[in-house]
């Protein structure tokens, strides 16, 4: 194998701080979701130092992925748009207003990052 066929994947995004760790945490599981640390989370074009994933409690699916950049942390969520904050707690507020139901409230803590 050429070593053009073992380059390593230039990773994206940067690991959380634990402080971030711990709110991101707390809040999850006051609403019925469980955090799960994914280490070099990745696919096929892009791959993540951490990516935070979180399951609900009642059926384990995966309902939102959380990661960060020096610059802004970003949260997917299933089935909807993806968005940007300035922090850790902005982001999961809106994982947690989107949990609620209430996709216009993420929307309007998604702007007010802007």
């Amino acid at each position: 194998m050429s070593a053009d066929n073992c380059r390593a994947k230039t990773l994206k995004g940067l690991s959380f701080e634990i402080a971030d760790l711990l709110l991101i945490n707390d809040r999850s599981q006051m609403h019925g979701l469980r955090m799960v640390v994914r280490l070099d989370h990745g696919s096929d074009v892009d791959e993540y130092e951490e990516v935070l994933a979180f399951h609900s409690v009642a059926d384990q699916q995966c309902r939102s992925l959380m990661w960060r950049t020096s610059s802004a942390v970003f949260v997917r969520s299933a089935g909807r748009r993806g968005g940007r904050y300035q922090s850790a707690a902005q982001a999961i507020e809106a994982v947690v207003r989107t949990r609620r139901g209430d996709p216009s409230a993420a929307r309007a803590a998604r702007s007010q990052s802007d």
